[in-house]
């Protein structure tokens, strides 16, 4: 008959003749036979226009036509003239998104036909496996997805008609023995590949197919000889090989084949016809063997001739730049080998300095072990016993002094030391500085002098006691460690009134040492500097003291003048301005009423995880009549105060840095539980945390008072006086 379903302006009525589609049956089953054909009429007699109706949902109705019908072109219309196609990605030659985000590949020549021939406009979606394909289907984001294993069943099974064939797709086995046979039994394939599981399947009913997420998995499980084969379209062989090593396998061409087609959504006639008649117009431009990825476009040769022509120009261009790279790379190493050589000598210096530090930790512990040896060899001698323990506190002292400006000194570069603001005694601060510092000047054979005046403003001061102790300090040792044997170290100090209840500490620092040379005074200041063109290098200075000096001294607002001449000696002038204390009795009369006070029958809570500090600590308290509660970590403290009765005890002594719950934590779950002392119980932190801002993160936390480690036992005994004579909560 003619072809009428072509025609834009006819539909058939009904077909005459056989149909193109049977049942089989074992010629041993007529039974079976006969249900089917009854089964067959049955459905003939209850829907006449079955046969019609599936031909519908599944042929390829008005494959020939170069033109649209009307209900194909109202159904364009009703959808803005747009196709939207949906198709898997990375599968050359078939298909693939290029860079630019578009559709490239042998089928890509569908849509272009849909538009250059059908003036259709096409819009094309990628997506990486076919799982999400049929969902994109089924919501209407896309209105065709390809290309897909050509099967009945397999439509059926999704809800889907397909369209005429994209063409037919050749096989080839990749396998690892010998026996082809043998390995397509145990066969393995990807999601995203075009002969799936279901395909595969259907093509070796007997074969166990099993299914990964990519090509990578599937090659690593034949390497392992988890499967014996991967069966792929033989155009993509290639592409394959160019990402795996295929030297170790057997590749066959199969004599299976499998046919591509389109998906789309069931109830749309007039979108399968458009889709078939933009196949068959389409044509040979489908086949994968008509993809080059090394094709050029029009605009791609238009490039290469004007690459071509202006090739002298483009050279000159890529020498010039290639110039410039090489000047600028040249310039980038030259300057990190600048940086690299600065990096290099500031780690020098401070290699050299933790190692010369360690001679100035050992200074007052030899002055200590000195002692120590003095006692023994005059045991019994009280008074001998008396000033060596004087003496060896007084180091003692200025060895933590020692070690927290060694943590000071990065404090300082950084910008972040806080200066203390507390009452103290200039003199008794002066004299303990001499004391120490005459104990290594007469080990080397040099005389101190003391050339102070009367404070004309009385010895009472708030300041910073603790750095100005450390300049002190530093100064004196400098002018005993770079001085000769038998010379000299004078100090002399004074102070001047000034406005406002404020006064000049002045004080000299004089020796007889070897002194220093012009060029090397500008740079004393400088961290890690040291003079090493004469004598002065033999002596090992820390490289750090000067420095800190200058550094401390004007952060208090004072000056520091430095007059020397080399073999005669150095002088160091110091002015540092200070607040007058007006009242310093009352606080020697609170310490003086606070020890009279007996510490016998009080009950402390002692929190402190270290065993031997612990021990130290108690033993001390439990001398003086206190009862001693002790708690290892916070939490345990917490959990001793909560669960006695409010009052049970008269104070808490909170280390800081502790297992689990440390002194702050502790602190503050004390104060917001529920007993009624939590808001007033004294809490003092003991910590070797000894910075001014320890003390102050201590006072945040809610702690009462701040004592630094090593104990200060006497500062303890007097704050513990005043707890219990005031009951202060304000210490």
């Amino acid at each position: 008959m003619n072809d009428t379903t072509s025609s834009p302006s006819a539909s058939p009525m009904f077909y005459i003749g056989s149909s193109d589609y049977y049942f089989a049956v074992p010629k041993s089953r007529s039974d079976l036979m006969n249900d089917i054909n009854a089964a067959m009429s049955a459905i003939a007699r209850v829907n006449p226009r079955y046969i019609d109706e599936v031909k519908s949902n599944y042929s390829a109705q008005n494959g020939g036509s170069s033109s649209l019908n009307s209900p194909e072109r109202s159904w364009l219309k009703a959808n803005d003239n747009t196709i939207t196609l949906g198709y898997i990605t990375g599968k050359l030659p078939y298909c693939n998104e290029d860079e630019d985000g578009e559709m490239e590949g042998s089928l890509a020549s569908l849509a272009t036909t849909l538009h250059d021939k059908f003036g259709i406009t096409v819009k094309t979606v990628a997506f990486d496996s076919y799982k999400m394909m049929p969902k994109a289907l089924s919501k209407g984001s896309i209105d065709v997805a390809l290309p897909v294993y050509r099967n009945y069943w397999f439509a059926e099974q999704t809800g889907v008609v397909q369209s005429i064939s994209l063409g037919t797709m050749s096989l080839t086995a990749i396998h690892t023995g010998s026996n082809l046979n043998k390995d397509l039994q145990n066969i393995a394939c990807t999601k995203s590949s075009f002969v799936n599981k279901n395909a595969l399947e259907s093509l070796f009913p007997t074969a166990t197919v099993t299914e990964y997420q990519s090509d990578d998995e599937a090659f690593d499980a034949l390497r392992k000889g988890t499967v014996h084969c991967i069966v792929a379209p033989s155009s993509r062989v290639k592409t394959i090989g160019d990402r795996h090593d295929l030297r170790d396998y057997e590749t066959v061409e199969l004599p299976d084949t499998c046919e591509l087609s389109c998906w789309i959504s069931r109830g749309k006639p007039e979108l399968l016809a458009i889709i078939n008649k933009g196949i068959i117009n389409a044509g040979e431009s489908l086949s994968a063997s008509n993809f080059s990825s090394t094709s050029y476009t029009t605009q791609e040769s238009n490039t290469l001739q004007f690459l071509y022509r202006n090739r002298t120009a483009i050279a000159a261009t890529l020498i010039g730049m290639l110039s410039v790279g090489i000047v600028l790379l040249i310039w980038a190493l030259v300057r990190a080998r600048t940086e690299r050589k600065k990096a290099d000598a500031a780690n020098a210096a401070k290699t050299a300095f933790l190692t010369r530090m360690s001679h100035d930790i050992r200074t007052p512990l030899n002055g200590i072990l000195g002692l120590i040896e003095i006692e023994e060899l005059k045991e019994g001698d009280m008074q001998v016993a008396r000033e060596s323990r004087a003496k060896a506190r007084v180091a003692a002292n200025h060895l933590l002094s020692l070690i927290n400006d060694i943590l000071e000194m990065g404090k300082i570069e950084d910008r972040k030391l806080t200066l203390e603001h507390a009452p103290f005694n200039l003199k008794e601060l002066c004299d303990d500085a001499l004391v120490l510092c005459k104990l290594r000047a007469s080990g080397n054979g040099i005389t101190m002098q003391d050339n102070s005046l009367p404070y004309a403003t009385g010895p009472y001061m708030i300041g910073s006691p603790t750095h100005i102790r450390r300049i002190i300090i530093n100064l004196l040792d400098n002018s005993i460690k770079y001085n000769k044997r038998g010379g000299s170290v004078t100090f002399s100090s004074q102070t001047k009134p000034l406005d406002d209840g404020r006064a000049l500490f002045c004080f000299s620092v004089s020796d007889t040492g070897i002194g220093m040379a012009p060029e090397f005074l500008k740079h004393i200041y400088e961290p890690f500097a040291e003079e090493g063109d004469d004598a002065r290098s033999k002596f090992q200075g820390t490289g750090m003291g000067m420095p800190i000096v200058k550094s401390l001294i004007e952060l208090m607002g004072g000056t520091i003048e430095i007059s020397s001449e080399v073999g005669a000696g150095s002088t160091f002038n110091v002015q540092i301005p200070l607040d007058i204390d007006k009242n310093p009795q009352a606080g020697e009369r609170a310490d003086g009423q606070a020890n009279s006070c007996s510490l016998a029958g009080m009950n402390v809570l002692l929190a402190e995880d270290n065993e031997l500090n612990a021990e130290i600590a108690q033993a001390l308290l439990e001398s003086e009549g206190i009862v001693v509660t002790h708690a290892a970590d916070g939490n345990e403290t917490v959990d001793l105060y909560v669960g006695r009765p409010a009052g049970s005890f008269d104070a808490i002594l909170m280390d800081i840095m502790m297992p689990g719950m440390d002194g702050y934590e502790a602190t503050r779950a004390i104060r917001l539980s529920k007993k009624a002392d939590a808001a007033d119980i004294p809490i003092i932190a003991l910590t070797a945390n000894a910075f001014v801002e320890n003390a102050k993160a201590a006072h945040d936390a809610g702690m009462n008072a701040h004592l630094s480690k090593p104990l200060d036992f006497n500062k303890l005994k007097n704050i513990l006086a005043r707890i219990k004579k005031n009951g202060s909560v304000s210490l």
